[in-house]
């Protein structure tokens, strides 16, 4: 059977795939609140890119789909095919048993001790190879798939599943990434809107049913994860800038207003009832990626609400950062977060300026602190973050977002590592990258913490934690990515004491 009638008959034909792991109900445990445990944690994933083309030992220029041609050196070629488990640092997709592997590997250790998951977005490959174009059926697909996977990986005792919160927009999943609807980055503002209706089909175990006719409308819903703290799935296509099929937020009549107002009540709604709220998306907002009108908005809503607002939490950049936003804060509108990967050191360079200024805006301006996780596509090496928060429901800083540890694959170490006796390719394990609390030091992770901490690395004294996280922004690789924009090749020093002394002393 062609892989495009398989996607069709996954979807199409009853969503098979999806009611297989329907056999255990999807309860919240908003429902049994009384008997709810509460962990005080939460799992972030973000940008699976699962690529079923995937070719082990293709070539990178093919996106690893095709084979080199046999005239080709082995010489020439070591170090630069498809690896058994991913090519890190060489811009293919996630080969499907690093998807696999990945959420078992993650479900395994964590589903008992975390109270839910968020999912920003992304699951299907990106169309970056002409002689294999993706299709609306492929995209379906794989985002049915890694539902199935991820409802049944992280289903407990008793009938039930922990909360997993997708988001639609800019990215390939229900977290309707960018890569999730077809054609690529256009989600139009239309009643009935025939993707938002199939996503709902898809995802109707992960959405309240209250909030259905929302998400029908405009693909975001709102979610109690656990008693006193609620996620808000944002729709960021319809601010995203590459969108030109929906108008700004300036038009009231647009489907960018109509959500603008919709997050509104729901914040208010959110304040009325005592709750905290994390807001989640796929494309996250910077001057550059939102629409001007769109960014205005999404700002004075955030500051309006801040009290209440305890993260913002977005993927698709895919490098590990935070960005701080207000109308008054510098930007380079030359620069953008889908040109990260074309000029590594202007975008770094302009984020150092951005986290300098703050010191001068803070007691002036109202700032918000977006924070973008990186992906567990194999860009760098494969990551996922627990996220940690106050669940003493008797304290009064119940929900607030207190630390999160940062967990990643060396891919590069697990390609070659095999069984002595059998030859077998030994399954990837994670360990800690970094945790804030330690690394950083940070004794919380509210807005303020964050201000302070983007004063120090920008000082002269905050010159070595600067350092660190560079490092920890490109997931500990150092690779042929970076001779993109960062030359390397120096033998003396090390790549980040060479950025470090070019651009910043």
């Amino acid at each position: 059977m062609k892989a495009n009638s398989f996607y069709i008959l996954a979807f199409f034909a009853g969503s098979s795939v999806a009611n297989t792991v329907q056999q255990y109900p999807f309860v919240h445990p908003m429902s049994a609140a009384k008997e709810t445990t509460l962990y005080g944690k939460y799992l972030h994933l973000t940008d699976i890119h699962m690529d079923k083309h995937y070719l082990v030992g293709a070539t990178i220029k093919s996106d690893c789909h095709r084979e080199p041609k046999k005239h080709k050196k082995k010489k020439e070629r070591e170090g630069l095919l498809a690896g058994y488990w991913g090519a890190p640092g060489m811009g293919c997709d996630s080969p499907s048993r690093l998807v696999y592997h990945s959420i078992d590997y993650i479900a395994n250790e964590w589903k008992d001790k975390i109270d839910f998951v968020i999912w920003t977005g992304d699951n299907a490959r990106h169309d970056g190879d002409a002689y294999i174009t993706r299709t609306k059926e492929e995209i379906v697909g794989y985002n049915v798939e890694i539902a199935a996977l991820l409802k049944n990986a992280f289903r407990l005792e008793n009938n039930r599943t922990l909360p997993i919160v997708p988001c639609i927009v800019a990215n390939e999943d229900l977290p309707l990434g960018n890569n999730d609807v077809h054609p690529h980055n256009e989600l139009r503002g239309i009643k009935r809107n025939p993707q938002l209706l199939e996503f709902s089909e898809m995802w109707s175990d992960f959405i309240p049913p209250k909030q259905l006719k929302a998400f029908k409308r405009g693909g975001y819903f709102a979610v109690d994860v656990v008693p006193g703290l609620r996620v808000l799935s944002l729709n960021s296509l319809y601010f995203f800038g590459s969108n030109d099929v929906v108008n700004s937020c300036s038009d009231e009549n647009g489907p960018g207003a109509k959500h603008i107002k919709w997050m509104k009540k729901q914040l208010k709604r959110a304040r009325r009832d005592g709750f905290k709220v994390i807001i989640i998306g796929h494309v996250p907002p910077t001057i550059k990626t939102f629409k001007d009108s769109c960014l205005d908005d999404y700002i004075k809503v955030s500051t309006k609400y801040a009290d209440i607002i305890t993260g913002h939490m977005y993927g698709h950049a895919n490098m590990d950062h935070f960005q701080v936003l207000t109308r008054d804060v510098p930007y380079d509108r030359n620069s953008s977060q889908m040109e990260i990967q074309k000029d590594t050191g202007r975008f770094i360079s302009t984020l150092r300026k951005q986290y300098k200024n703050v010191k001068k805006v803070r007691d002036t301006q109202e700032l918000v602190v977006v924070h973008i996780a990186p992906p567990m596509l194999p860009l760098f090496y494969p990551t996922f973050r627990i996220n940690e928060y106050e669940s003493n429901i008797n304290s009064a800083r119940f929900g607030d977002w207190l630390k999160y540890t940062q967990w990643y694959t060396n891919l590069t170490h697990w390609n070659n590592a095999k069984h002595p006796f059998t030859g077998k390719h030994l399954k990837p394990e994670f360990e800690i990258e970094y945790s804030t609390d330690e690394t950083y030091n940070m004794t919380d992770l509210t807005a303020n913490s964050w201000l302070d901490f983007a004063e120090k690395i920008a000082s002269k004294e905050g010159k070595p934690l600067w350092k660190t996280y560079l490092a920890n922004m490109f997931v500990q690789t150092n690779n042929d990515w970076y001779g993109q924009s960062i030359p390397i090749q120096q033998p003396t020093i090390g790549w980040l004491d060479w950025f470090y002394n070019h651009f910043f002393q």
